[in-house]
């Protein structure tokens, strides 16, 4: 038996979050953040800024609806990037903080026996439209959101039974539900209310701290305070008014020009506002990373082939470049102070050109050997940068590249489903928890494993393991022994892990102000404040 209370370590085994038909599908594609940042303006833990609070003020937030949102219903939502705007209405089941350490929400605590997970609710909860937010409600909501086929996790769930108005127990087959646990940490774990099921693509109702209030496509989405939230006091401001702001300069741009309060920027924008006092930036490392991602068909197919790759890449220059020297450099697929990461390993791969073209010749295909990498389109400055890079370095030890752009939005159906490229370069968004980095990519019935053809029964076997060990540590001494599969076979090409940076104005934000801990995940705004104007 394993069970998890509400302020501990995760569970005893262990702990999830992506997807595959995997559970989320936009992070896949979009590769994301995590990173080594202790010189900033607030790091992980959040940038301070004193200022008077105004409970009804309005925080103008940027977001970029044209390449992150899709719905405003999660149980129809297909991109992950939406938790950005919907956690405010709906609040989750489960929580976590920036370490991956799993909290309670609208869930107090949980136990997981076997195949069976058991959440206990809060007592007293509602929902914004004065609903009961109960075990019933939670089922219905469960119900809802197994109809989304980009929810692996709970396509796993055989059975909801409701055990009292506070319990309810759920069962699952073939995944272990610390997998699930994790993945109610963001949008199958928001629960809709059961009277607004039918209408929450155009009206969302949930038991968050703020309401819907109104939503222009393509443009802006309101939200207010929910004078009955259940965990009354925890935010200090009247609303969040979503902005549509492009990523990149754009958003340096809003800033600066006083149509946001804040934002998230990119690692290239950081030198330029860094030493300007109107503008506050908080940073916070992930575990995301800027990937160099293989299809495992020709030439990928090709061991020799792929180490040529990973000899190639200057990891040391790309991070310079795309993220201002900020991030660690990757030499797998955990950062330096993961519990994941295997210094046996460390040492594999440098940048050695000459060795790239050694294995090259050595995989016995023709030279060059041709491939089509497809990157992030829309312009995206840090995502051009890193193809060029790319190019240039591969194209210098026998490979001739071409690039393909592909908008975030297309990113599933064009690289993944349509098998467009031979690659994909982008930013991986990161898995708090060490085991579910390496399933999602590689395991069986994963999404990325699936349509990358990486599917490694191998790999499946000492995972599923490792998530359900008795123990953590267990679990990651398992995760270790994957891992130096993982790089001696050159399954993962990482490039840099890299940190999230949220700017804000000082003249209208004060407060404890955070950035993202994942590319695609909800900010934690409870610290902050509006200040009077």
């Amino acid at each position: 038996m394993k069970t998890v209370s509400s302020r501990r370590e995760p569970i005893a085994p262990g702990p999830a979050q992506s997807r595959g038909p995997s559970r989320r599908c936009s992070r896949r594609l979009m590769a994301a953040a995590l990173a080594v940042l202790a010189a900033c303006s607030g790091s992980g833990n959040g940038s301070v800024n004193t200022g008077s609070g105004n409970p009804a003020g309005i925080l103008r937030y940027g977001y970029d609806f044209a390449s992150q949102f899709t719905n405003l219903d999660p149980g129809k939502s297909t991109g992950d990037c939406d938790a950005l705007v919907l956690a405010p209405i709906f609040d989750t089941l489960i929580r976590k903080d920036a370490g991956g350490t799993l909290l309670p929400g609208l869930a107090t605590s949980w136990l997981v026996q076997g195949q069976t997970l058991t959440l206990h609710l809060q007592p007293g909860v509602k929902f914004s439209d004065g609903e009961v937010f109960d075990a019933s409600a939670v089922k219905l909501g469960i119900e809802h959101l197994e109809k989304n086929t980009t929810y692996t996790d709970l396509a796993n769930v055989t059975s909801i039974d409701v055990v009292d108005p506070l319990t309810v127990r759920l069962t699952l087959s073939g995944t272990p539900p610390i997998e699930l646990l994790y993945s109610m940490t963001g949008r199958e774990g928001m629960i809709v209310a059961p009277n607004a099921i039918a209408t929450a693509s155009s009206h969302p109702v949930g038991a968050g701290p703020f309401m819907f209030t109104s939503f222009s496509s393509g443009a802006s989405l309101s939200e207010r305070a929910n004078p009955t939230y259940w965990a009354k006091g925890t935010y200090k401001f009247g609303g969040i008014d979503f902005t549509q702001v492009g990523v990149g300069p754009p958003s340096v741009t809003a800033l600066k020009a006083g149509s946001v309060d804040m934002v998230s920027i990119q690692p290239e924008s950081y030198p330029a506002l860094k030493s300007d006092p109107a503008v506050g930036i908080a940073v916070q490392n992930t575990t995301a990373y800027l990937q160099f991602q293989f299809r495992f068909t020709p030439p990928f197919d090709n061991l020799d082939v792929r180490k040529a790759a990973e000899d190639a890449i200057n990891r040391a220059q790309i991070n310079q470049v795309v993220q201002a020297g900020l991030g660690e450099v990757a030499n797998q697929t955990f950062f330096k102070s993961s519990p994941g990461y295997n210094p046996d390993v460390a040492g594999l791969y440098s940048y050695n050109p000459a060795m790239a073209h050694q294995l090259l010749v050595q995989s016995g295909l023709p030279l060059p050997v041709r491939i089509e990498m497809v990157i992030p389109g829309g312009n995206i400055a840090s995502m051009e940068d890193q193809g060029a890079i790319l190019q240039q370095n591969l194209d210098a030890v026998g490979f001739s590249v071409t690039i393909k752009r592909v908008l975030g939005s297309d990113i599933e159906a064009g690289y993944y489903l349509a098998g467009e490229g031979n690659a994909f370069a982008a930013e991986r968004p990161g898995e708090p928890y060490p085991p579910v980095q390496i399933y999602d990519q590689w395991g069986s019935n994963q999404f990325v494993a699936i349509w990358s053809k990486g599917e490694r029964p191998d790999i499946t076997s000492m995972i599923l393991q490792a998530l359900d060990a008795p123990s953590t540590a267990a679990a990651y001494q398992l995760t270790r022994q994957t891992e130096a599969l993982v790089m001696n076979q050159a399954l993962d090409a990482p490039i840099a892990f890299a940190p999230q940076l949220e700017a804000y104005s000082t003249a209208t934000v004060g407060g404890v102000v955070k950035a993202q801990t994942g590319v695609c995940d909800a900010v934690d705004l409870s610290g902050l404040i509006v200040k009077k104007g």
